[in-house]
């Protein structure tokens, strides 16, 4: 089958909105970082990937079940792939804010006339009617996730499901505390890490249970995972472009004192550990 090519609108002009202005720096500080790691995304993404699989063990039955499919920040397709995989009947909208991201996540697809790819904001979507609106690690990123979560709500069907994962403000909780003390140490204002302004499952049971969802099921969890060294840390975030969006680069002083804070405090045989804290969330738009 012929597939859709990637728009802006894409024929959907009916879902979107204007974002607001006090969003748009954010909003290209996240798409620039996603869009220059296009090509090494995948080969640094592991714990994308775990959170991934777990999203979509937790809402399987709604991905074999859904008629229409939204996915928000689709990225390189990896969750992509996998809903068409377990779903290979339901119209499939791929939304993310960057074409070169949207063509490497087509790449990975079969062509298909059930799959359309949208190029756009997904804050800005505000009508539809799904079944389903799935999100791997995205949400953490959203400049406003009231209005958002809202605005899902909106999009879904009467008994259709919103299901995401998402990082909470305790990922690279060693990575903050040792930004602090090397701050502090060279007397200087050290940069803030994204993660300083993540919401925690309390808040987001808040705004889910505000626009409507009910049945909500939350699952928080800490991930550990071990790097070489600090150099090799931010190298791996940097690939990911799970970095700052907006960018305060370190000087080689501040670097190297907070490479050596960070050893002395958390080094150990395996290198220097960073904590991922996790909240996979599902939730239903009852009648």
């Amino acid at each position: 089958m012929p597939e859709a090519t990637i728009t802006p609108m894409a024929g959907l002009e009916a879902l979107l909105e204007e974002p607001g202005p006090s969003a748009e720096a954010l909003k290209r500080g996240v798409r620039r970082n996603f869009a220059r790691r296009a090509g090494t995304y995948d080969r640094h993404a592991a714990v994308q990937r775990c959170m991934g699989r777990e999203l979509l063990a937790r809402s399987a039955g709604a991905v074999t079940e859904a008629r229409r499919l939204l996915e928000i920040g689709c990225g390189t397709g990896y969750l992509t792939a996998e809903l068409r995989r377990l779903n290979p009947r339901a119209l499939l909208v791929a939304v993310d804010l960057d074409r070169t991201l949207l063509e490497a996540a087509r790449g990975r697809l079969s062509p298909d006339r059930r799959n359309l790819w949208l190029m756009a904001d997904g804050e800005t979507l505000c009508r539809g009617d799904f079944d389903l609106i799935i999100a791997n690690a995205t949400f953490q990123w959203f400049a406003h996730p009231r209005r958002t979560i809202a605005n899902l709500w909106e999009c879904l069907n009467f008994g259709g499901m919103l299901a995401f994962s998402t990082l909470g403000p305790g990922t690279f909780r060693e990575l903050a505390d040792c930004l602090a003390r090397a701050g502090d140490r060279l007397e200087r204002r050290p940069p803030a890490i994204p993660a300083a302004r993540f919401l925690a499952a309390p808040e987001w049971r808040d705004l889910l249970t505000a626009a409507g969802f009910d049945e909500l099921e939350m699952v928080v969890a800490t991930l550990t995972v071990a790097y070489p060294d600090v150099r090799e840390f931010l190298l791996t975030l940097r690939a990911t472009g799970a970095t700052n969006p907006r960018p305060q680069p370190f000087s080689h002083r501040f670097l190297s004192t907070l490479s050596e804070i960070y050893r002395q405090r958390y080094g150990g045989d395996d290198g220097i550990p960073a904590t991922y804290d996790i909240l996979w969330v599902t939730a239903r738009k009852q009648s």
